[in-house]
């Protein structure tokens, strides 16, 4: 709960909003409780004028007619009317500062989420669950919204008015307000009791709930993978599990609530009970009147929501702690890679010559290195290549070139600038990069093609689609460039996915570009065909290219052969064959592969 008290730095933005709320609220209470006290007076009139001039009048024609008796009897109704027609546009104006302010503290708290979450380094999204990531940026953030609208709400109205109503009821008369109160301090203790377990519920059913959103997310994420492989039944089992692991965690939590809420009925009608009994013996001894047995019971019914609510907000916040512990574990996570005090913000361009000194590098889920004493350098414009088995550390080294990882230790440098000086959006922005996972939005071509560019025009759009040999295959379209694309575009086969993704690339006519194996999917006349355009495309600009096919790399200016994150041989493609080393019998076994291929 402490956590959740840290969240009040919100509503300094909108503290004028909450104290007008606040104040329309205990002024809708002040209203509101003054309508028992005109009940009382209009039934103590009533029952006065029966005492005195019971015999004079047939009925409340008679009464009303009066003109005495009938004006104070009407001056009382209008004043009830008065009374509740305050209260319904204090409450309306209520809701209209405190939800509506809560409703803005949820949006900038989302926003800061995102905005966090787009700043964590590559490896969180690695090691985290994108369901998980998902249910703590949506579902949480709206049951925290709840302490700031329902939880401060109702714990205003809840400490307003039954303060000034026992105050009240105290003034009356003391002795039946203890005995219309006594069942009360019960009720308290029983919430206070239930909350700790409802908690410790509140939070084992968000981690759940992040679980089964995690599974459906996977699931039709590769649902064509499913199909393919009949396994539609194992899915729905593994999701019926998941299920029914939730049910069994709300069922729980709904048991610990249908305990509270009739015991809780059952404590204010006890309260009832209690001020018919001992009010009636008090009119009897003529201690109290009649009106004030009906003022009494429209106070315990006053006080049968906020005490309800009492429970029910300990309920909401007791959630709301738990979701924003789950939220605060994802802010507390460090954003590692961003531009800091030593960032030099006049590096505004960059030529391209890239240098690793000794660099090595570890997953964090991993006990071995990845990356072992790597040293290069590439000079402006040259293209270098990358080649070696699966496994190798090939994609992994281009990945620290834009900082979607920090190397563990060694110095990488851009234009003898350490990368970690370089502002993020200067170096990323003179990147060209396509990864070897292509990803597309769902979305149409033209923006999935124009993501990296602002304002991109139809002109740019086409003439870097016709680079990645893929402006034949979109024109076959029937909405051609405006074609909506299904999840992770799944409306175009592999190549095609590929190479758009080489076209996002090259629309940005970046300074730096780089390829890891994006060309693993096509067939070898088309990767041919891209080569030569890429060709024109990469002269003068700064291209590394990464590759498990030595077809693909063979004519870059320098290749360097990695083995178990180490480079053990580097030259031309010609100098590497006469080597007769690791990269000479890469080359023939993928030669005998092809050969057998054509057979």
């Amino acid at each position: 709960m402490r956590d959740l008290f840290k969240l009040n730095r919100y509503f300094k933005k909108y503290k004028g909003t909450v104290i007008l709320g606040a104040l329309f609220l205990i002024l809708g209470n002040c209203f509101l409780v003054g309508i028992p006290i005109l009940i009382r007076e209009a039934i103590n009139h009533v029952e006065r004028i029966v005492q005195q001039h019971g015999t004079e009048f047939n009925g409340l024609l008679d009464v009303l007619s009066h003109h005495n008796l009938g004006w104070d009897l009407t001056r009382t109704a209008l004043w009830l009317v008065g009374a509740v027609v305050m209260y319904a546009l204090l409450l309306f104006a209520t809701r209209q500062t405190l939800i509506v302010a809560s409703r803005r503290i949820e949006y900038d708290i989302r926003n800061e989420v995102f905005e966090h979450l787009l700043k964590l380094p590559q490896s969180f999204f690695s090691s985290w669950n994108s369901g998980d990531i998902f249910v703590r940026a949506t579902e949480d953030i709206s049951r925290v919204r709840d302490y700031f609208g329902p939880g401060v709400m109702y714990t205003i109205n809840t400490v307003s008015r039954a303060g000034i109503i026992i105050t009240i009821m105290v003034i009356v008369n003391a002795q039946l307000t203890f005995w219309a109160l006594l069942p009360l301090p019960v009720l308290t203790i029983l919430a206070y009791k239930l909350s700790g377990y409802i908690n410790e519920r509140s939070n084992i059913i968000q981690q759940q709930y992040s679980r089964i959103a995690n599974r459906a997310q996977e699931t039709f994420s590769s649902m064509r993978l499913i199909k393919a492989y009949v396994r539609e039944d194992h899915q729905q089992k593994l999701f019926e599990r998941e299920s029914e692991e939730f049910r069994s965690q709300k069922l729980k939590l709904a048991f610990v609530e249908s305990i509270f809420f009739p015991m809780l009925n059952l404590l204010i009608g006890l309260s009832v009970v209690l001020v018919v009994w001992k009010g009636g013996i008090m009119v009897i001894d003529k201690k109290i009147l009649v009106g004030n047995i009906a003022e009494f019971l429209i106070y315990v019914a006053y006080l049968t929501w906020p005490v309800a609510s009492l429970g029910y907000t300990l309920n909401l916040l007791q959630r709301s702690a738990a979701s924003n512990t789950r939220i605060q574990e994802l802010l507390r996570i460090p954003t590692e890679i961003e531009d800091d005090e030593d960032t030099d913000h006049s590096i505004t361009d960059l030529k391209g010559a890239i240098e690793f000194r000794d660099v090595h590098f570890k997953y964090l889920s991993s006990k071995h290195e990845t990356l072992k004493g790597i040293s290069f350098r590439v000079e402006p414009g040259q293209h270098v290549a990358f080649v070696g088995r699966t496994g190798s550390g090939k994609s992994t080294l281009v990945e620290l070139i834009p900082r979607l990882y920090n190397a563990g230790s060694g110095e990488i440098l851009i234009d003898n600038h350490p990368i970690s000086r370089i502002p993020l959006k200067v170096l990323r922005d003179h990147i060209g990069f396509v990864p070897q996972e292509t990803f597309l939005f769902s979305d149409t071509i033209a923006e999935n093609v124009a993501f990296g560019v602002k304002n991109a025009t139809p002109e740019q759009i086409e003439k870097a689609a016709e680079k990645a040999q893929i402006l034949e295959n979109i024109l076959e379209f029937e909405k051609k460039f405006e074609t909506i694309l299904g999840e992770r575009g799944i409306t175009l086969s592999g190549g095609q996915k590929q190479r758009t993704s080489i076209a996002r690339a090259l629309i940005k006519n970046p300074d730096i570009l780089i390829f890891d194996d994006s060309l693993n999917a096509v067939d070898t006349k088309t990767e041919d065909a891209i080569l030569d355009h890429l060709n024109n495309e990469m002269r003068g600009k700064t291209t590394i290219m990464i590759s498990h096919r030595i077809s693909t790399i063979r004519h870059a200016d320098v290749i360097y052969v990695l083995k178990d994150g180490q480079i053990v041989e580097s030259g031309n493609h010609q100098t590497l064959l006469e080597r007769d080393g690791f990269y000479a019998d890469m080359f023939h076994k993928q030669q005998l592969e092809q050969e057998l291929e054509q057979i």
